[in-house]
């Protein structure tokens, strides 16, 4: 229920914010004023939090941080080993705060914040994006696991360098974010895709996951070497065990048939544009991926992707649908995210139990 009046004070914030920018009475002192109100009560109820998901070996693994800095590059180099993110509990647990919650609130600045400044700056329709934020699963990905929240905060402040071709700056934070969760390792093959939606190469590597999906259980020793040289030994037969919920791979689903329906529609769309809807395709793609494979191992990879979906979504329904059509689709989405994001809440038991365990002020 708590998480219920979180996203209930934040979309209000939202829909008041959008109604100002519409009358053109929003300086920058007010943008910056919404921006960070948003982001507090997001980063604050991150910080009150004791359970959830990964949440309690964190608090536990912050509990035991060393006090030696060359203890956090002790034994053999591996990419899993996540030395920025150990760097990282060091500083705060030395020179800021031992308390835990102090660490989860400072942790979820480094996702929260770039992630609504992107929807802030790009998105058609923020309290529409901010509603996906909070119930299609973005937001609660960020509580469940620390680490590939922060890897993907660090890549969403990136982005903006990718729109530009900065690619060189792209490929830093890249590296920034890999040194937090190595999937990350996904985003270094967006500037070799290409700008357009549909191009050749990105048609082939999405494919070639597909492909990989469908063929895991004759190539899992492949990847299951893969995992190992980046730190992490997996079994095969952990490879194939278990599979994503079949209706969250259907949601992920939406955004990449309105792409195909819109596409001659989306030619005249920005870089910025392109680069999101792009992004959402993959998040759909390895969702796919995911139904063939491990949910836990395969099932968080797209959660890296699922902003371009956030920030695309009310431009791929603007340009799929006529506009005597849109205030319905757009109600009609808005209600079918929110049950997507209810019912995952009751699968996780959030309203028989508190199971974020928030303490209070």
């Amino acid at each position: 229920m708590s998480y219920l009046i979180l996203s209930a004070i934040v979309i209000a914030i939202s829909y008041y914010y959008d109604r100002l920018k519409q009358s053109e009475k929003v300086t920058k002192g007010v943008n910056a004023l919404f921006y960070v109100l948003i982001c507090f009560s997001l980063c604050l109820f991150a910080g009150l939090r004791t359970r959830y998901n990964d949440t309690y070996a964190y608090i536990e693994g912050f509990s035991e941080v060393t006090t030696n800095f060359n203890d956090i590059f002790v034994g053999d180099f591996s990419i899993s080993k996540v030395y920025l993110f150990r760097i990282w509990n060091f500083l705060i647990y030395n020179f800021i705060s031992k308390n835990a919650n102090v660490y989860l609130f400072l942790c979820s600045i480094v996702f929260v914040f770039p992630a609504v400044r992107l929807i802030q700056k790009y998105s058609k329709q923020f309290t529409f994006s901010m509603i996906l934020f909070m119930f299609a699963g973005m937001y609660l990905f960020s509580l469940a696991g620390l680490k590939q929240a922060m890897a993907t905060g660090v890549i969403l402040m990136g982005l903006p360098h990718l729109f530009k071709k900065q690619y060189v700056r792209y490929y830093l934070f890249c590296v920034l974010s890999i040194s937090f969760h190595a999937y990350s390792i996904f985003f270094l093959i967006l500037p070799l895709l290409g700008v357009e939606i549909f191009n050749k190469r990105t048609v082939i590597f999405c494919l070639t996951i597909i492909a990989i999906g469908m063929l895991l259980p004759y190539i899992s020793g492949a990847i299951a070497a893969i995992i190992e040289f980046l730190g992490k030994d997996v079994s095969e037969e952990t490879l194939q065990t278990g599979s994503v919920n079949i209706l969250r791979a259907f949601v992920y689903l939406v955004p990449f048939v309105l792409t195909i329906l819109s596409i001659n529609n989306l030619k005249t769309t920005s870089i910025e544009e392109k680069w999101l809807i792009k992004i959402g395709i993959l998040s759909t793609v390895f969702m796919f991926l995911s139904l063939f494979g491990n949910p836990i191992l395969f099932g968080r990879i797209p959660q890296y992707f699922l902003m371009g979906t956030v920030i695309s979504m009310p431009l791929l329904i603007e340009r799929t649908f006529v506009k005597r059509e849109l205030s319905l689709i757009l109600f009609l989405a808005i209600v079918c995210y929110i049950i997507f994001g209810v019912y995952g809440l009751y699968i996780d038991g959030a309203f028989s139990k508190d199971i974020f365990g928030l303490i209070w002020l």
